[in-house]
């Protein structure tokens, strides 16, 4: 089931074996075993899974038909691409962040919260 899950949501997604490969930090052999049900992935390679595809490690699983991450595709880039940055480049975004909170007008967010 897992297996399947991964293809599913790789091809869904538009991502290549390649990609996904080199975001998990492995090769392509060893990711393209884990969509076969060759191989057994890591507790660490499910969780960077189900980041990299916005979903609960229970949904890979196959534990829950439900996804249920608060953040949609566009937030997660913009999470990845915050993480990835330095530390000036953090303070920076946080800095601008800050200003456009203070300048935006008070709307109520009707997301759950995740914090």
């Amino acid at each position: 089931m897992l297996s399947q899950t991964l293809v599913d949501l790789r091809k869904k997604r538009g991502f290549t074996h390649d990609y996904v490969a080199e975001y998990l930090k492995i090769t392509r052999q060893a990711y393209s075993f884990y969509e076969s049900g060759k191989r057994e992935m890591n507790f660490e390679s499910l969780c960077m899974l189900a980041d990299l595809y916005n979903v609960t490690t229970d949904y890979l699983l196959g534990r829950s038909d439900v996804t249920n991450s608060p953040f949609d595709d566009e937030e997660i880039g913009i999470i990845r691409t915050y993480r990835n940055l330095d530390q000036r480049a953090k303070e920076t975004v946080k800095n601008i962040l800050s200003f456009e909170a203070s300048l935006a007008p008070k709307v109520k967010d009707t997301k759950k919260s995740v914090m």
